[in-house]
């Protein structure tokens, strides 16, 4: 399996904002291919702002990317003080 880190910065008064972006992202994650689970999380001064997922391989993560990235541009760009981060990671599960 695979996970997507995702970041961003924002504002407090932005966290309306995010959190029905989130909702919505939340809703068209489950729908796309290799979808295992998606957190979201918020800093505790609300300046930072992510989400980690888990698909089931690379290419799963790397085009539900593209798609997500693809649907939320627009609404992103008008809350974010920073360009978004991203990093792909190989999950580890350990057998015990």
């Amino acid at each position: 399996m695979y996970a997507r880190y995702f970041t961003f910065k924002s504002t407090p008064d932005k966290r309306k904002a995010v959190e029905a972006l989130a909702d919505a992202v939340s809703t068209y994650a489950k729908s796309l291919n290799g979808f295992v689970n998606i957190t979201f999380f918020i800093s505790d001064d609300e300046s930072e702002y992510g989400s980690f997922s888990i698909w089931e391989t690379k290419d799963d993560a790397e085009k539900a990317g593209a798609s997500l990235r693809e649907k939320v541009a627009t609404t992103l760009e008008r809350i974010v003080t920073a360009p978004p981060e991203v990093v792909v990671l190989e999950v580890y599960e350990p057998g015990s």
